[in-house]
């Protein structure tokens, strides 16, 4: 059986970024690996950046991380 640790290891994302992606589909974590594992980059990086803008426009505590998490994404999958 396959644990949320494998999971997200499959996805190739990281934690952070698999929250950010699971905010934006309002879908538990490992349904967001599920989704990033298949997903292109260009719309693992379109929802990475409108959970970026969303959370700094509302001032949420996740703004700061999620945004270390697209630039961590974008210089590892481009």
């Amino acid at each position: 059986m396959l644990s949320l640790v494998d999971c997200i290891a499959f996805s190739g994302l990281t934690p952070d970024q698999l929250d950010a992606v699971a905010c934006y589909k309002h879908v538990p974590v490992i349904v967001a690996a599920e989704w990033a594992e298949m997903a292109s980059d260009g719309e693992v990086e379109a929802v990475l950046s409108h959970e970026v803008r969303i959370a700094a426009a509302h001032h949420m505590a996740q703004t700061q991380c999620w945004e270390h998490a697209l630039d961590e994404f974008r210089q590892t999958h481009h």
